[in-house]
Order: structure tokens, then sequence, then C-alpha cells
């Protein structure tokens, strides 16, 4: 019976994938520039609501290991709701930086829980060895499916821009639902003993172990100066003159290819080998960033679309790496200090990024992304693969 409830969290935890992004999204940017915004201040709304995640990122881990998986996603939902709500109701500055907080706060519950929570369900059923397929097919279903999601935003921001809001509050009110039904996968050791010291031991351990750390970096690094084109992509959409009715089609194809190449990066893997696909990462980005720099028109819509390969093939790699390399018992305190890293620098790279598209033009700020890949990302990648060729780390079955 029990084993019937742990594999009924596989499937749940694909559909709830469906609901976790912001179905806004397409729209979000645009909405903020429609109500008067600046792309400085869009920077400052966007890199100040990661920086207050950020803060709540290791508390949340904590929080996630204290009173469960099942209440930390639920929760997640609830505040992601309620951020929605604030920002459909709100008309200035002020009102969407708070709104745009409380997302990341929310968030905060969900980043490193629900991993934890999928790799703890598939220990307990004895199929540690699906890490890495179980992480590709929930990338392949959440973005071709909110991809078709995502074709109907922009529609509806025709009639309404705060509609989609509206609607989106609702979705994550029944993702709450949705995950409360979930089974309480076994820990895969006790931390009662230790729970009073998790954060400060946590963070002595994680700095402690340099292939893990040196991991976080690079990955936390290239995700990081992604969020300059996350961010911004809808200014460079309105720049080349498409209409906002058709947002949603570039994102739509954008998540299906992130969703197909989610379900082939073991294919890939056995293709080039291991450190080959870890250095493509970050080429791909670069050659995203690069294209996005020279052409500004038409012919730039490829290489947003080109940026759906990284996307794809990063989180099942970067997934199966880290939880590999985390074999502490408080294991959400640990991948929410790497997630801590990553917005860190995504807070970082995104006000800068805005500052200078405000400054120069919406090309500068991938140029300037582009550059953070050679100058920052491509040596920490390189420093990663190193170290793990001396800890023999690439001749290992991760899975075990």
């Amino acid at each position: 019976m029990r084993t019937q409830k742990l594999e009924a969290n596989i499937w749940k935890y694909y559909i709830m994938r469906i609901f976790v992004k912001r179905l806004v999204w397409p729209i979000l940017t645009i909405y903020l520039v429609r109500n008067q915004l600046t792309p400085t201040e869009i920077g400052i709304v966007f890199s100040v609501g990661t920086i207050v995640g950020m803060l709540f990122e290791v508390p949340s881990g904590v929080v996630a290991d204290r009173i469960g998986r099942r209440a930390s996603l639920t929760l997640s939902f609830i505040g992601q709701a309620f951020s929605m709500l604030v920002m459909s109701l709100s008309t200035g500055f002020w009102g969407f930086l708070i709104g745009n907080a409380l997302f990341w706060v929310a968030n905060s519950l969900f980043s490193g829980t629900h991993s934890a929570f999928v790799y703890e369900t598939l220990h307990e059923l004895g199929r540690k060895r699906d890490v890495k397929k179980v992480f590709g097919k929930a990338t392949y279903i959440s973005q071709v499916s909110t991809g078709f999601l995502f074709v109907g935003v922009p529609l509806l921001a025709e009639y309404s821009l705060r509609l989609p809001f509206y609607i989106n509050t609702v979705v994550l009110f029944a993702a709450a639902i949705l995950t409360w039904s979930f089974t309480e996968p076994e820990r895969i050791k006790s931390v009662a003993a230790e729970e009073g010291l998790q954060n400060t031991s946590a963070f002595k351990q994680f700095f402690s172990q340099p292939l893990l750390l040196s991991l976080s970096l690079a990955t936390g690094f290239l995700s990081g100066i992604n969020g300059i084109l996350e961010n911004f992509r809808q200014l460079y959409l309105d720049f080349i003159h498409l209409d906002v009715a058709y947002f949603g089609l570039v994102y739509l194809a954008l998540r299906f290819i992130t969703g197909y190449c989610g379900t082939k990066t073991e294919w890939l893997e056995g293709k080039i080998g291991r450190r080959n696909l870890l250095l493509l990462l970050p080429a791909v980005s670069f050659a995203t960033y690069i294209g996005l720099f020279l052409f500004n028109s038409f012919y730039g819509l490829l290489f947003i679309v080109l940026d759906g390969i990284q996307g794809g093939l990063m989180r099942p790699v970067e997934q199966e790496y880290i939880q590999a390399l985390v074999s502490n018992e408080k294991r959400v305190t640990f991948l929410s200090i790497d997630n801590l890293i990553q917005n860190l620098i995504r807070a970082g790279a995104v006000f800068f990024g805005g500052f200078a598209i405000d400054r120069f033009g919406i090309q500068y700020g991938f140029f300037f992304a582009a550059l953070l890949v050679v100058v920052v990302a491509l040596p920490l990648f390189i420093s990663f693969i190193r170290k793990a060729e001396r800890s023999k780390l690439f001749l290992e079955d991760l899975s075990i």
C-alpha cells in the first residue's frame, strides 16, 4: 500500500511541475513596462526579489527538514498564489517590488524541497538509478505543458493585462491542494538529533567540500547569468516589434525544446561523455547571448529558442551531480545553500544587466551576459571538471 502511494508521488510530481511556473511569465516584464517602470526599476524589482529569496533559502531548507517536504511545498504554493494577487492589485513600483519579493520567499520553500522529495521517494522505492530519468521527464512535461498554456496568456493580456494574474492565483491554490495529497517519503537519515544546529553545521560542511562547492559555483554562475535573458526577453521581443499576442508562441517553442532536451540528456551523455556534456552547457549559453547581441531582428528568435537546449540539459545534469555529492542528512538545507549561491549571482547579473540595457540598449545586456560566461562561468566549469577527474567522479556510477 505504501509502495503504491510512493509511486503516486512521482506522477503527482509531474502534474505539480505544470503549475510551478508563473503562468504570467510571458507578459510579466511587459506588464511592468505598461505600468510605467523603467528597465532599471524592472531590474531592481527582479534583483531585490532574488535577494530576498536568497536570504530565505537556507532558513527555508531548515523549515523543510523540520516540518517535512509535503507541508513545505504546500506552503510554497499558497505563498506564490498570494504574490500573484498582490501583483495583480499593484499599480506602482513598490507594489510590484513587494509582490515579486513575496513570490521569491514562497519559492524558497520549493526550490530545494521538491528535488529532495523526488530523490527520497525514489530512494525508498529502490529506484535511485532513475533520478536523471525522472527529472528529465519532469522537465519535458513542465516545459511543454506550460508552453501551451503560455500561448493563451498573451491573448488574455490583449483583453486585460491583469486577468492572467487572477487565473494564476487560482492555479497556484489548486497546486497547494495537490501537494497536500503527497505521501511523505522517509528521510535517508534521521535529522532529529541535529535540527537545532542544522543551519550552522550545514554551512560549514557545504563549504568544506571542494567538489560540491566547485559544482555549485559553476552551475550557479551559468544559471544566474541566464537571469538576464529570462527577465528581459520580453523587452527584446518588443524591441524587434513582435506583437505581445505572439509572445506565447515563442515561449511554447522554447519550452518544447527545453523539455525535449531534458529527456535526451542521458542519451547525449552516452554519446559525447560527461566532460563534454558539461562543457557544452556554457558553450550553448555563449552562442545564445552573442547571437542576441549581433542580431537585433527576427533572426534573434533562433537564439532565444537555442537557449532552450541549455535549459533542458542543465537541470538533469545539475541534479544528478549535486544529489550524488550531497551525502548529508540535511539534504534540503544543503540544496538551499546551493540555491542561495545561484540567487546571489542572479541578483547581481540581473541588476547590472538591467543597468546596461537602460544605459546602452537591449543588445548590450546580452553582450554583458556573453562576457560573464567566457570570463567566469566557463573557467568554473573547467575547474569542476578537473576536480571531478582527480576525485574519479566521472568513473563512478552516480546513481548508487
